[in-house]
């Protein structure tokens, strides 16, 4: 497994709240790499290896966060997904199980929770690279 580009990839279309999450990662000294569209985020992919992914579930388009990580994972991408979304319904949480998303956070997310998350996923990122 190459060395990661980014250590987070953040895809959320509520821009302020993308902004806070990618400084609190980035203050932690995370190599942080934020999104507000799933286009965007998927174009980036493709040539960069990120270690986790951290997707609201709405974007305001056509595709959700699921739809992109479900992308992201057929064109091999080996990251740890953590799904945050606001509401959950039970299609959506069978979804996420067959996709193996690694945790499910709820809005509002609190910083302590999600550094918590962050740093679980990481380790798990790299007991699956070595």
């Amino acid at each position: 497994m190459t060395k990661k580009d980014i250590d987070i990839l953040i895809l959320d279309d509520d821009v302020d709240l993308l902004t806070s999450v990618a400084e609190l990662l980035a203050d932690c000294g995370y190599r942080v790499k934020g999104f507000a569209d799933p286009e965007s985020a998927v174009e980036f992919a493709v040539d960069q290896t990120f270690a986790v992914g951290i997707f609201d579930f709405r974007l305001g388009s056509v595709k959700n966060g699921l739809d992109v990580i479900e992308t992201l994972q057929v064109m091999g991408a080996q990251s740890t997904y953590v799904m945050v979304t606001a509401d959950v319904e039970r299609s959506t949480q069978v979804r996420a199980t067959d996709l193996k998303i690694f945790e499910f956070m709820r809005k509002p997310v609190q910083p302590e929770e999600l550094l918590d998350i962050v740093t679980r996923a990481m380790a798990l990122t790299e007991k699956l690279a070595a």
